[in-house]
């Protein structure tokens, strides 16, 4: 979902498109080796944001008493799959190739239609083990965000967008523990899940946004101080849980 900018004077920016060294990238300059295959692979998971992405997805698991394990491991996985991908096509030379990787446009894309694929075999796999179409056009509705956000189609590729997948994705894994668990739905549930991820994520996004102006060192620093909140929520809620 990040995309690397940097910036000139005052807050104008400008797209990079060599290697990241040089880049105003503070520490998450130790996450990016885009000159080998390996490094490129290790690059696009974009670590930091994927496990956040996890996190919200936990976030919205755990809220289910009786929380199904099968359920909230096809989530999570199902969540790694799509953003892998979406991460794919945000390296694609049609967005400004921002990350630099080995890949060619065309690599990319088949990264990315192999990862969509797999998320939606599994949304067919959960879709009959549960009996419901539900959880297999969730997946496709995920494919389809990822791709508008990831090849910056129309508007889409903006804080306000990907703040609403962050709080789709808390919610959707609190309806799929529902629709399995057989518990009762409440829609005040939703829309705090809901809400509790569109706030974290489009913070999270604002900040990476905000590291791209000359005040980039301290918005680094604020960015993995949210990071660390997102991360310790999902934890808070595990411990929770286990005790």
């Amino acid at each position: 979902m990040p995309t690397a900018l940097t910036s000139n004077s005052g807050s104008e920016l400008m797209r990079k498109t060599g290697p990241a060294e040089g880049r105003q990238l503070g520490w998450y300059a130790n996450l990016v080796h885009n000159k080998t295959i390996l490094g490129s692979l290790a690059t696009l998971v974009h670590l930091p944001f994927m496990l956040a992405f996890l996190s919200f997805v936990l976030i919205g698991s755990l809220v289910i008493p009786g929380m199904n394990i099968e359920v909230l491991i096809l989530s999570l996985t199902v969540v790694s799959l799509l953003l892998y991908g979406e991460h794919m096509l945000d390296d694609m030379e049609r967005v400004g190739k921002p990350w630099s990787t080995v890949f060619s446009d065309r690599t990319l894309a088949e990264f990315a239609v192999i990862l969509f694929a797999l998320s939606a075999a599994i949304g067919v796999y959960a879709s009959v083990a549960f009996s419901t179409l539900i959880p297999f056009f969730g997946v496709l509705a995920g494919i389809m965000f990822c791709v508008l956000y990831g090849l910056e189609v129309w508007e889409f590729h903006r804080t306000e967008f990907g703040g609403l997948g962050m709080g789709a994705i808390c919610a959707f894994s609190y309806l799929a523990q529902v629709l399995v668990t057989g518990s009762l739905v409440e829609p005040w549930t939703i829309i705090m899940l809901f809400a509790i991820g569109f706030v974290l994520g489009y913070i999270m996004l604002w900040l990476y946004e905000y590291t791209k102006t000359k005040e980039y060192q301290k918005a680094w620093r604020l960015l993995g101080l949210h990071l660390l909140l997102i991360y310790g929520l999902a934890g808070v809620m595990i411990w929770v849980r286990a005790s």
